[in-house]
Formats: C-alpha cells, structure tokens, sequence
C-alpha cells in the first residue's frame, strides 16, 4: 500500500519533464545514441503506470550522416502496477505515430543499426534476476520506413506504414499481426504499390530453428492471396508451404513493379491469372505442383530445379485449350522482344514440355499439341526438337 500511495503522489505532484535529462542522459549511456524528447511527458495512474510522450528523436551511429535512426510524433508505454510489484513486467500496448526509421548499411557492410547497447561494459557485479515480462501488443501508426544498401545501389522505402500485433508474451506464439504501407522501389510505378500481410498466428521455436505459419493472407497491389508455410533453418533448410491468388490483372501488377509486359497481339491477354501452388523448398532445391489460370486456358503440372549454380530446371504442364494467336508477338518489326526483367531471373535456366489438349492459331484448329520449351537468358522458346541432352 505505501508504493501504491508513493506511486499516486509522484503521479500527482511531481512534474515527469523534469525528468527528461536524465532519462535522455540514460538512453545515450545505454546505446551510444543521441536521444531527444521534444514533446511533453505525461503520466497516468493505475491500474497501468502509463508514459505518454510527444515528438522524440534516436540519433545516428558515427559516420552515417546528421538525421537522427529514428524520430516520432509521439509514443505511449505503460506497466500494469500490481505485477510490477511482485517482480513481474506486463506492458501495455506500446504505441508509436508519425515514425520515421532510417536503416542504412554501407558499401563496406557495416549498418547503422549495429552496435546499439554495445557502450554497457559488464561492471562485474552479479546479473540482476530475469524478469517475466509480457507485452499486450505493439501499434504503429502512419510511419515510414527507409531501407537503403548502399552495396546494392539499392532503396526501399516504405510509407503510411501500419504495424499491429497482438500479445507478446514469452515462448507463445505471436497473434494478430497486421502491416500494412505502401512500397517504394527502384523502378517501380511512382505512386508505389499498397500491400498488407496479415498472419493470424506464428509459432517460433526457442532456438529459432523452426516454425509454423498456420494461414497468412497477402495483398500486393493486384495480387491477392492465402497460403500456409513451415519449416527448419539451420544446417540444413527445408520450407514447405501452399499458396492460392485471386484472378489478377498481370499487366497491371508487372507495370505498378515498373516492368513492361510482353507484347501480345492481344492487348487483354494475360489480364486474368490465378495460381495455386504447394511447394517445398530443401537446401536450395526447389520443387512445385501447381495449377495456373492463364485467361481461359487451365494448365496443371510441376515445376523443378536442383540445387546448384548453374542447375537447370525441368516442367510438365498440361493445358485444356489454348489461343496461341492471342499471345504471338504483333508483327512490327520495330519492336523490342521480351526479355527477362533481372540478372536474377535472366541467369535461371528452365526446359520441359507443355501439352495441349486443344490449340487454335487464326483457322487453324490443332488436337494432342506437345511443345518442348526452353527459358534462358534468351527468354522463353521452343526447342523445335525436344530437350537437349546433357
């Protein structure tokens, strides 16, 4: 009873800014980092001692520029009274507006995230007991989110960021995890592409070793999705999981992404795709079972690829009836062929066989259609003979 009555009368008589030095002097002894609260303190009592504070910054490393890591419009954190107490550390939802995070790594790898905390030295006295401590959820509000690699020449830029979380509780799984923004990339459209992934429940092992998202659901721009994947990391990798898209428009998604779709002598085609898919990805090697919506063509089969550098995938798909007509190239002899978009996809090499039920081309109407396909940095084409033996 004497902490509660000493608690009510610090809360209520004792002015929180004045001790904003010393919680600033304290931060920057603990992180290295400069550390501001420009905004006012407020406190509030029971039954959660709560701490609301206006603007803020959290400073730089060394050589990463003037702009703070971090600022903010304002936070709020709080402890429930009565576990605190005892030893115990509940946490009301930590909550964070108008934040703005700058991650920055260098060309030389080091970031401006490492090192945080590395300023404590181990005085030698004895470790002070673990607390219990529980977190009733996080919310981030109308943030932005800069990444830059400088290695990469790459920038990734996140805005009107939201975060949502449920409960963080120690060796149970998180809950209730929203986030939703708008991605900025390099060559993307300039009014970005919305996202939200949405993971109901995710498990994580104590070592990080494994774990288990039951469902998440996906939106990215066009694409909208739910799927289901597990796995172990370590030594040895496996990844197992399921994924299924709505109908989406692929012209629209590839030019919000900033690529040019392929010319096709109709201008609708690849305007309605679905995928379904399960995949399983072991210590490099990846392999799938699909079926694909491609406008009003249904294709079924697998796709394949080894582990290795220099592997070379293999697919079977097999399709109902197919307009090739729709997606030949128009004859104009100006235009530029399609390529694969990244050095990334450019580099993978694919072959197999596609079969047709039922194929049209202008008048001509084709039964039990095989094609032996093969995509390199060439792009996607037929091999007129079959798959070349290696």
């Amino acid at each position: 009873m004497l902490i509660l009555l000493g608690i009510g009368v610090l809360v209520w008589l004792v002015d929180p800014n004045g001790f904003k030095p010393t919680i600033e002097a304290r931060v920057k002894e603990a992180t290295g980092r400069d550390f501001r609260l420009t905004g006012d303190i407020e406190l509030e009592f029971f039954p959660w001692l709560a701490v609301r504070t206006g603007a803020g910054s959290f400073g730089n490393a060394p050589g990463f520029g003037p702009d703070p890591m971090a600022t903010w419009q304002s936070a709020q954190l709080g402890a429930r009274l009565f576990p605190l107490i005892h030893g115990e550390l509940e946490i009301d939802r930590v909550k964070l507006n108008g934040a703005v995070v700058r991650l920055v790594r260098h060309a030389d790898g080091k970031a401006n995230w490492q090192g945080i905390g590395s300023p404590a030295v181990n005085s030698g006295a004895p470790a002070a007991k673990s607390r219990y401590v529980t977190i009733d959820g996080v919310d981030f509000a109308d943030s932005r989110l800069v990444y830059v690699d400088e290695a990469a020449a790459r920038r990734i830029e996140i805005e009107a960021l939201n975060l949502t979380t449920g409960a963080i509780v120690p060796d149970q799984p998180f809950t209730d995890t929203d986030i939703r923004g708008l991605l900025h990339m390099d060559g993307f459209a300039a009014a970005g592409v919305p996202f939200r992934l949405t993971v109901p429940r995710a498990e994580l092992s104590k070592d990080y070793s494994s774990f288990d998202l039951k469902s998440f659901s996906v939106k990215f721009g066009e694409l909208e999705g739910r799927g289901e994947i597990s796995g172990k990391l370590g030594e040895s990798t496996l990844l197992l999981g399921n994924f299924s898209s709505n109908v989406f428009d692929a012209r629209a998604l590839l030019a919000a992404v900033g690529i040019e779709a392929p010319k096709t002598t109709d201008p609708k085609a690849l305007s309605r795709i679905g995928i379904e898919t399960t995949w399983r990805f072991e210590n490099g090697a990846l392999g799938t079972t699909s079926k694909l919506r491609l406008d009003d063509t249904q294709i079924s089969g697998y796709i394949n690829r080894p582990a290795g550098e220099n592997a070379v995938g293999e697919f079977g798909l097999h399709g109902d009836r197919l307009d090739l007509a729709r997606y030949i190239p128009p004859t104009d002899p100006a235009s530029k062929p399609f390529v694969l978009p990244t050095a990334e996809l450019r580099a993978l090499k694919f072959r197999g066989m596609l079969q047709l039920e039922e194929a049209t081309l202008d008048d001509m109407e084709m039964k039990g259609v095989t094609l032996w396909l093969l995509l390199d940095e060439r792009g996607l084409r037929s091999q007129g003979e079959g798959p070349e033996k290696s």
